[in-house]
């Protein structure tokens, strides 16, 4: 027969039950938390991607110009929202592949941010479709951030001194392309920072100076209106980094 169990043990016991359980409310509370955190991030993404793709005068421009040149994008279809390692230098990317536009949901706080990006990935997206852009070739890569980083928006004042403690105002804007540039190589490209200014001087000259499909860099609303003749012209004579 089984010595019967003494009283304080049978309390200690279900104290420690107790505690367990306790435990794994606040576990499953946390989990329930972070699940809720995320889909609200989500859905936060696809809602300011929405609005952008409807009311951000650059975001148009650039599905416009997308669907001039015979590649129209469907932002149901052709705009993900995906969340990224948060430790990572990437916060979205075209894949032309699938013909997609990635924003790292969970890098993207705020609506502007989010535009600028969306512009910085539909430029790389008008490049894939307009100088069919070897993205295994260095060189094409560094042609296509250069114009990225240019045109969205990236080095306007508010976006990179949000960003870097580097803004000056003298030669800024040539400053930050090429800084950003180098940059999105590295993050993305398994080569030294050395080859990767490499690349991007090697382009430097007629890549910066390819405003397509604007007529000149955008830093205000007029500079949009470029006509449908520049666009054709541009779409014609795409520029293509020799290897």
């Amino acid at each position: 027969m089984a010595a019967p169990m003494d009283e304080h043990a049978t309390s200690d016991i279900s104290s420690k039950t107790s505690e367990k359980d306790d435990k794994t409310d606040v576990d499953q509370s946390n989990i329930t938390k972070r699940s809720w955190k995320e889909k609200r991030i989500h859905t936060n993404c696809i809602e300011r991607a929405d609005f952008a793709c409807k009311h951000n005068p650059y975001v148009k421009f650039m599905l416009a110009a997308m669907e001039q040149i015979g590649c129209p994008i469907d932002p149901d279809t052709h705009i993900v929202c995906e969340p990224c390692a948060s430790d990572s230098p990437v916060n979205g990317g075209f894949d032309p592949i699938n013909g997609e536009i990635v924003l790292c949901e969970n890098k993207s706080p705020s609506q502007r941010i989010l535009s600028t990006l969306l512009t910085h990935e539909l430029i790389h997206a008008y490049d894939h479709c307009r100088a069919k852009v070897d993205w295994t070739d260095i060189r094409h890569v560094a042609c296509s951030e250069i114009r990225a980083s240019s045109l969205s928006g990236d080095c306007s004042f508010l976006s990179d001194s949000l960003y870097s403690w580097n803004f000056r105002f003298k030669n800024h804007h040539q400053t930050c392309v090429r800084r950003r540039a180098i940059g999105s190589i590295l993050a993305v490209r398994n080569v030294s920072r050395e080859e990767a200014e490499k690349a991007v001087d090697g382009v430097w000259e007629t890549c910066f100076k390819d405003y397509a499909p604007f007529t000149t860099i955008p830093r205000r609303l007029a500079d949009l209106k470029t006509s449908s003749h520049d666009q054709s012209h541009d779409q014609k004579h795409a520029h293509q980094p020799d290897r």
